[in-house]
């Protein structure tokens, strides 16, 4: 695979596992106990009752292809790479939080031990290894799939309910609308 890269998620999969986020805290080695999560998975609520609906979502970066937190970086310390990967240099960062300010995404979090910020890398050094994220591989259930974005870019939409409006960043995620098949 040569890039850019993307994700695919399907909430109708997702049962809140969060095997996602404990295989890319171990694989990227990222600290426990100071709440920083490159990948989490969260609930959103919609609706009105009694039609309320309840959906489960794994966010991380999404490498968008208008970085927001990338132009808003006043030392420049994030950049993206020609296959598209949104990297976070932390010998450059000054951890002054700008970059999370315009990220609608909240990926870059702040480590309060590094006085850094930092991000999912989408696991930049197994792609490097012609190897996905440690978090799609670790998705039991297939919910999280990664892969080219020319063959993920026309499947499903590019938001979905509670879900920041994709517009100013082009984020390379797209959400599986329709039920899983039994």
């Amino acid at each position: 695979m040569k890039g850019p890269y993307g994700w695919l998620f399907d909430p109708n999969r997702c049962i809140e596992c969060r095997a996602c986020e404990a295989a890319c805290k171990q694989w990227n080695g990222v600290p426990t106990g100071v709440n920083i999560r490159y990948r989490r998975v969260s609930t959103r609520e919609f609706g009105a009752w009694p039609a309320v609906s309840v959906v489960a979502i794994s966010s991380a970066c999404n490498h968008c292809e208008n970085p927001l937190c990338a132009r808003a970086c006043p030392v420049k310390a994030i950049s993206r790479r020609s296959d598209g990967l949104v990297l976070v240099d932390r010998d450059r960062c000054v951890g002054c939080g700008i970059c999370y300010e315009f990220c609608p995404y909240g990926a870059p979090q702040y480590d309060p031990k590094t006085r850094r910020m930092e991000k999912c890398t989408m696991c930049v050094d197994r792609i490097d290894q012609g190897l996905q994220p440690a978090c799609a591989a670790a998705c039991p259930t297939g919910a999280l799939s990664w892969g080219e974005w020319e063959d993920i870019r026309e499947r499903g939409t590019a938001s979905i309910a509670g879900y920041p409006v994709p517009y100013s960043t082009r984020p390379r995620i797209r959400f599986v609308t329709t039920p899983a098949k039994p």
